[in-house]
Formats: C-alpha cells, structure tokens, sequence
C-alpha cells in the first residue's frame, strides 16, 4: 500500500466581526438589490426599444402596398427582433457575470 500525504486543513484567523459583517452586507446588498436594480432598468430599456420597434413596423406595414413587400417586411421585422432579442441575452449575461465578479474580488 502507498501511504498519502494528507494535508490539514488551517481555519483561517479570527476576523473582525464587524468587517466580516460589514463584507455580507455588502455581498447581499449586490446581490438582493443592485443586480435585480439593474437587471430591471435594463430590461426597462430594452422594452421601450422593442416597442418603438413595433410601432415603426406597424407603420411600415401599413404603408405596404402588396402582399408581397407585408411579407418581406414582417419577416426582416422578425429576423431582427430575434437578433435584438440574442443581444439581449448576452447583455444580461455579462450583467450578472459583472456582478458576480465585483463581489468575488
């Protein structure tokens, strides 16, 4: 049989206990209010962008003079609305990743 080197775990010092709280308020304020805060203003923004979208193409299909050109346009509305909505995610994305980040260091 091999013997194994096992190393000991050191728990770490004592802490200040009102640095260490100090540090958990501040963890959970990111996160409970700051992240949803800004997760919320920019799903806000992006809302009101989507729907300045759709009153722009509602415009624009109503000025179509052919079935032909309601198509195409419906079709180029929806391709960048799937591309807007892909953007979107991403934006969200690096939001929380942002934010997990500035917490971690």
């Amino acid at each position: 049989m091999q013997s194994e080197h096992v190393t000991q775990l050191q728990p770490p010092p004592p802490a200040d206990p009102a640095t260490v709280i100090k540090a958990g308020v501040g963890t959970w304020r990111a996160f409970a209010i700051d992240l949803p805060l800004r997760i919320a203003a920019e799903t806000i923004r992006f809302a009101g962008h989507r729907f300045q979208a759709q009153a722009e193409h509602l415009a624009a299909l109503a000025a179509c003079g052919t079935l032909k050109d309601a198509v195409e346009l419906q079709a180029a509305f929806l391709t960048k609305g799937v591309a807007d909505y892909q953007t979107e995610t991403a934006t969200l994305s690096h939001e929380v990743t942002e934010a997990a980040l500035a917490r971690a260091a």
